[in-house]
């Protein structure tokens, strides 16, 4: 199957040179983490900003210095199996679609080609082989700042929420955190002094540059107050077609995996299901 056949012809996207506001307003309206970004005047493309690079550098303001120029793009002509290798070689969820002169065309998503290809192509297909086992959880009564380190460091954007005897609770999401944080102003001084001495005299003078940034406010809350609770899991012999349909039902793209016994034993995202391309080509 050809790219042109399942991608995405109207998108949300700005333009540059735009600023950080215009992105996180778009963000929040549309409920997407990725933006295309089109030079002004021009379908051509720029580059992309995701919520993870304005996380990344909260202090900056410009588009121009918050995108990424180098971003994968694909061709309409493309075959969809080689858009998945793409998607699970650089951890991206959108890849834009773009012709000889760099003209968007179109979006891919990740979304669009398990529910266009795989579910159809593989329905019984169990996903028992393409659960995630390894995964970082936190417990329910953990700081929330402390909970954002942890996605931080393991590069989640999900974490299930366990209560004191293990048991699964409910999950946590960066836009959880996103949606009741704050970015703000902060002037941080930074010394600069100079000294020198003779025989006869000397002086010390100092002088203070302060310097403003900008950063993410986390509210003093605990992961249990903003959690979302009776979280959607499914079952590790469940089938692709069933957890394809369960994901689309609740507009999410990541789930919690129970085992025969009810216990959380790992996490299966949409992006997961794309290996099975790896295992029958």
């Amino acid at each position: 199957m050809k790219v042109r056949e399942i991608m995405q012809t109207e998108f949300v996207h700005t333009t540059v040179p735009g600023t950080r506001e215009t992105v996180l307003r778009l963000m929040a309206k549309h409920g997407t983490n990725t933006i295309p970004l089109l030079k002004k005047g021009s379908t051509e493309l720029a580059g992309m900003v995701t919520r993870a690079d304005l996380m990344r550098r909260v202090e900056e303001e410009q588009l121009a210095l918050l995108m990424r120029r180098d971003s994968p793009t694909v061709s309409p002509s493309d075959e969809v199996e080689d858009v998945a290798k793409i998607f699970l070689d650089k951890g991206l969820r959108k890849i834009p679609v773009i012709d000889g002169k760099r003209r968007l065309k179109g979006m891919i998503t990740i979304h669009q080609i398990i529910r266009r290809v795989i579910s159809s192509q593989y329905p019984d297909e169990l996903i028992e082989p393409f659960v995630q086992r390894r995964i970082a959880c936190v417990w329910e009564n953990t700081p929330l700042k402390t909970a954002y380190a942890v996605m931080r460091l393991a590069g989640a954007d999900m974490l299930p929420c366990l209560s004191e005897k293990g048991e699964l609770v409910g999950v946590i999401s960066v836009g959880d955190i996103m949606s009741l944080s704050e970015i703000v102003s902060e002037r941080r001084p930074s010394s600069m002094s100079a000294a020198g001495e003779g025989t006869d005299w000397s002086w010390d003078a100092t002088a203070v540059l302060y310097i403003a940034t900008k950063e993410l406010l986390l509210p003093d809350k605990m992961v249990s107050e903003i959690m979302i609770r009776g979280a959607i899991t499914t079952f590790e012999k469940a089938t692709i077609e069933e957890v394809v349909k369960s994901m689309r039902r609740h507009n999410i793209n990541q789930m919690p995996v129970t085992n025969a016994k009810g216990d959380l034993c790992g996490i299966i995202r949409d992006s997961d299901l794309l290996r099975i391309f790896l295992k029958t080509g």
